[in-house]
């Protein structure tokens, strides 16, 4: 089962998401909200439908909730902020 997600689970994601996609640094906590909840309901999706293929699991990522808030972003943010001093 795919853990509930968390401000210092989410720093390390978006960590490894600045790291991959530079770009996305100067995105807004909505676009990065948006950004983590889809990989986060897709990675629920896969999760429960392991046997189908990726088509019919993106198909499916709208069944799961949507978990990450603004606040738990920006908790992200502001833990990486704080470890980069």
């Amino acid at each position: 089962m795919t853990d509930a997600p968390s401000p210092s689970r989410l720093a390390g994601q978006i960590e490894y998401l600045f790291e991959d996609r530079p770009e996305l640094r100067s995105a807004s906590v909505d676009q990065l909200v948006e950004r983590l909840d889809h990989d986060d309901r897709f990675a629920r999706a896969r999760e429960a439908y392991q046997a189908e293929n990726d088509d019919y699991v993106r198909a499916r990522v709208d069944d799961f909730p949507a978990r990450i808030t603004p606040a738990m972003v920006e908790a992200a943010l502001q833990q990486l902020r704080e470890g980069k001093d």
